[in-house]
This record gives structure tokens, C-alpha cells and sequence, in this order.
């Protein structure tokens, strides 16, 4: 999610991670929820859960491109550029969580820098260096991830062909789907409950001897600070940045003409920390609040669903809407920072006061 400022020359059904309401009779799950289990259940619902997805979608992916590489055709093209999508949409929603190894790891600027750089891309395929592990992960944040693999796929039109592809187009993309298929296999083994090591248990244990979170308030405090932030993100970055400028080149998804649906699954993370229910409905920030201010927990959902319609309001790519529905997109940014003021001050409010 990092937006790197440099020289700058579908609608995705979303079966996995799908954000969605608890039943209505859930009083006695939300009554009998403890400040402690919303923790625990992030951890091994959310966290867990979504990185051990990343981690097979982009495997996924890499085999595809691999397969495609052995054999190219538009058919495997198509796989390609359909398993991007389908790894592009977990990913997203894990942005409303960034904090762990993500962020100290710095694997997300390594996975989601844009725009592509496609000077220096050019030269790099161009100077017939081998596209070794090493070398791939040494190159600048720009030239490997998601966007570099975007465009190799989509091409800068968004239609590239199977016969449009040269052998060095080849080895870069399958050394790129390589690379993000090991980072992202990074940020899951640092989530795994089976690693002893890993961040799962330091979360897991706020409030009871973990050195990053001394209390279960600060655990609380990152989870709000995480959503609130991705709001900012999508907001005044991801959105205002490219309408303000009037420059589609700031765009993020824009060969896949991905963005709205990047935008979109952004806040449908938010919702699942929410809700608790990114794959198993679990505990979540909305079973405490339910139990005291039922008024928050309305604002809250209606505030998400607000910026989800607002998005949706946006009815052609984004790089076109800059352009032909100012109106809609000022609305997506103003119904996104409202979500992120209630968050950052309602929400945190509420949990600094009834979490300790």
C-alpha cells in the first residue's frame, strides 16, 4: 500500500473473506464475549486466517504463471490475470490489519509500491542481468510485487495477448510471482500458531507478559489505530491523491483497472476486524460494543456500509472517474474519512474506557 512518487511516464465476486452481518439472535454470544477472546479470535480468525489464504492464493498464482511460462496461450493469460485478482482482493482486506510482520518486516511496501517505475523496468529488461531470488528481492519497492506483475500481465492498457510477451517478460514475471509467493509465505508462518516464535502468540498474549502489548488496551488500540488507518489510506492517499492531481499515472491498480475493487475490499477488512468474520465468524470489536452502546455499534455499521455504497457508486474505472464523476468520487473520500473520524475518536474512546 505504499504510493511511491517517482517519474511517472471486473468486479471480483468475493467468496472468500466475504464481510458480512452476524445472525441477528446473537445476544448471547455478544453477552457472553470477553475483552479478552476479541483478542484471541483476531489472532487466530483474522490473522491467521487471512495470511494462510494470501499465502495459497499467491501460490496459486506463481503456478499459474509458471504453467503460462511452460506453455503460453490467452487461456493460461487468463488464469494468470484472473489468480492476480483473486490474491489482490485477500491482500487488500489484510490492509486493515497492517501491523506484525507486515510492518516490521517491511513486506508491504516490498509486495505493494506503486506506480510501476517503467523506466527503470524497461532497463531491467533490457540489461539481461539473471532474475536470481536474490536480485529480485534487492530491486527497488517499485520494481517487484503486485504492480510490476500487473502490468506484465494486463499490459499498460489493461489488454495484453500471450503473443505480446517476450522471453525476458518471462523470466521477470515468474521471478516476481516467485518473490511475493515467499514474502507472502513469510507473513503466514508469522502468524502461525504453530511457530513459536511468531507474532500470533505475542498478540495473543496483550495484557499477560507480551513485550509489544503490556496491556489488552494496547492490543485494542492497535486494532483501531490499523482500521482507522486504512481509512486514511484509502481515502486522502489512494483516492484524493490521483483526483486532486488529475493524474491517473497515481493510480494504483490501473492496468487490471482493479482500483475500485482494491478500495472496496480495503474497507471490507474493516468491516471483518468489526464484525470479527473474515472467513469463520468469530469474536469481534463489535460483540463488546454491542454490550454497552448499541448506538456506536449501529453508527459504526452504518458508516461501513456508507463508504462500501459510496464506492459503488463509481461506476467506471477509476482512472476514468477521476475525470467524468468528480461527484461520486469526493463522495467514496468524504464517506470514507467519516468512517475513519468514528473510529479513531467513537470507537478508540469506547475501548479506552471499557478495555483495560
Amino acid at each position: 500500500m505504499k504510493l511511491k512518487i517517482t517519474m511517472l511516464g471486473l468486479a471480483l465476486t468475493a467468496i472468500a473473506f466475504t464481510g458480512c452481518k452476524k445472525d441477528d439472535d446473537e445476544t448471547t454470544t455478544t453477552t457472553t464475549v470477553t475483552n479478552e477472546k476479541v483478542v484471541l479470535d483476531f489472532a487466530d480468525y483474522i490473522a491467521h486466517y487471512a495470511y494462510s489464504d494470501l499465502a495459497g492464493e499467491t501460490t496459486d498464482l506463481y503456478t499459474k504463471i509458471a504453467a503460462f511460462n511452460a506453455a503460453p496461450d490467452d487461456t493460461k493469460l487468463q488464469a494468470c490475470k484472473d489468480s492476480w485478482k483473486a490474491s489482490r482482493l485477500v491482500w487488500e482486506k489484510t490492509e486493515s490489519f497492517l501491523f506484525g510482520p507486515v510492518a516490521t518486516d517491511n513486506i508491504d511496501p516490498r509486495i505493494d509500491t506503486w506506480p510501476v517505475n517503467f523506466n527503470d523496468l524497461e532497463i531491467i529488461l533490457a540489461n539481461g542481468q539473471p532474475f536470481t531470488a536474490s536480485y529480485i528481492d534487492g530491486l527497488d519497492d517499485a520494481l517487484k510485487g503486485f504492480h510490476p506483475i500487473e502490468y506484465l500481465l494486463f499490459g499498460q492498457d489493461g489488454d495484453k495477448t500471450a503473443a505480446q510477451f517476450t522471453p525476458r517478460q518471462f523470466e521477470y514475471l515468474e521471478a516476481l510471482a516467485l518473490n511475493l509467493k515467499t514474502l507472502t509465505g513469510d507473513l503466514a508462518t508469522g502468524w502461525d500458531p504453530q511457530n513459536n516464535s511468531s507474532y500470533y502468540h505475542e498478540f495473543q498474549s496483550a495484557g499477560n507478559g507480551s513485550a509489544n502489548y503490556p496491556t489488552l488496551l494496547s492490543a485494542y488500540e492497535e486494532m483501531v489505530n490499523a482500521m482507522a488507518g486504512i481509512c486514511d489510506e484509502v481515502a486522502n492517499r489512494k483516492i484524493s491523491e490521483p483526483f486532486v492531481a488529475q493524474n491517473p499515472e497515481l493510480e494504483e491498480s490501473p492496468f487490471a483497472k482493479n482500483s475500485i475493487t482494491d478500495f472496496t475490499n480495503n474497507i471490507r477488512g474493516v468491516e471483518a476486524v468489526y464484525l470479527g468474520n473474515i472467513g469463520n465468524d468469530a469474536a469481534g470489536l463489535e460483540d463488546i460494543v454491542r454490550k454497552h452502546n448499541l448506538s456506536l455499534d449501529s453508527n459504526i455499521k452504518t458508516k461501513i456500509n456508507n463508504a462500501k455504497t459510496a464506492l459503488g457508486n463509481i461506476t467506471v474505472p477509476f482512472g476514468e472517474a477521476i475525470f467524468s464523476q468528480p461527484i461520486q468520487v469526493q463522495n467514496a473520500i468524504d464517506a470514507i474519512n467519516e468512517l475513519k473520524t468514528v473510529l479513531e475518536t467513537d470507537l478508540m474512546d469506547f475501548v479506552q474506557l471499557h478495555v483495560d
